[in-house]
C-alpha cells in the first residue's frame, strides 16, 4: 500500500515559457498515475497544488479507481502566479497526513513535488520551506522532488528538500516534454520491489536518513 501525494507548482513561469506546459504536466502525471494500481487497499493519491497559495485539490480517500482518479487529475486547473511550496509541504503533512483524511496505518507516504522554479513566498528561498520538508521527512514521509528547467535550485531542491538518497528522490529534466523519461524510475521510487536487496537499501536510508 502506498499513500501518495502529487504537489504540483502552478505558478506564472510554467506557462510564460510555453502556453502548453501545464497540460504536459497533467499529461505526465496521468501517465505515473497509469503505472499504478488504484484503490483502497493499493495505492491512493491526494492532489495538492500550490502557486500563491496552496490548496488541497482533494485527499487521499476521495478517488478510489484509476479512471476517476485520471479524470480528476486532467481537470486540475492552471492558476499562475507565485511559487509557495512552503504552504504546499505544510498542508501534506498536517492535513492530507492527518489522522481521518485516508492515510492508512502501514502505507508508504510519499510525495511528489513537481517544481519549475525557487520557492518565493513569503520571501524567495524562504528558510520556512525547509523547515516544513523537514518536518514532513521526520514524520516519515519521503519526499520525491522533481526539478524541471535550469530556473531550479538544484542544491536546494536535490539536498535540502528530497530525501535521502538523493540519487533516488530527485530528478531533474531540461523541459516539461522530458518528463515523460522518469515516470518509471518514479514508480519504483514510490513503491520499490518487495523482497530485493533494492527494497532493503531504501528501508534503510528511510528510517535512517529521511
Amino acid at each position: 500500500m502506498a499513500d501518495l501525494v502529487y504537489v504540483v507548482d502552478s505558478s506564472g513561469s510554467i506557462n510564460d515559457k510555453d502556453p502548453r506546459n501545464w497540460n504536459t504536466t497533467l499529461e505526465f502525471l496521468v501517465s505515473v498515475t497509469r503505472l499504478f494500481t488504484v484503490g483502497p487497499s493499493n495505492v491512493q493519491v491526494a492532489f495538492v497544488l500550490f502557486s500563491e497559495f496552496a490548496t488541497i485539490e482533494w485527499n487521499l480517500a476521495r478517488y478510489q479507481d484509476q479512471a476517476s482518479l485520471i479524470a480528476a487529475i486532467q481537470r486540475v486547473p492552471y492558476i499562475g502566479k507565485y511559487t509557495n511550496l512552503n504552504d504546499a509541504l505544510y498542508l501534506t503533512r498536517t492535513q492530507v497526513f492527518a489522522p481521518g483524511q485516508g492515510t492508512r496505518q502501514g502505507a508508504i507516504k510519499a510525495a511528489i513535488i513537481l517544481t519549475d522554479g525557487v520557492d518565493n513566498v513569503p520571501t524567495n528561498g524562504t528558510v520556512l520551506t525547509l523547515q516544513n520538508a523537514t518536518a514532513c521527512k521526520n514524520d516519515g514521509i519521503r519526499l520525491i522532488a522533481i526539478g524541471v528547467s535550469t530556473h531550479v535550485n538544484v542544491e536546494r531542491l536535490r539536498d535540502q528538500i528530497a530525501s535521502r538518497p538523493a540519487e533516488r528522490h530527485y530528478h531533474h529534466v531540461s523541459d516539461f516534454d522530458a518528463l515523460t523519461s522518469i515516470a518509471n524510475e518514479l514508480k519504483s521510487t514510490v513503491c520499490p520491489q518487495r523482497g530485493t536487496l533494492a527494497t532493503l537499501i531504501m528501508c534503510y536510508y528511510s528510517a535512517k536518513k529521511l
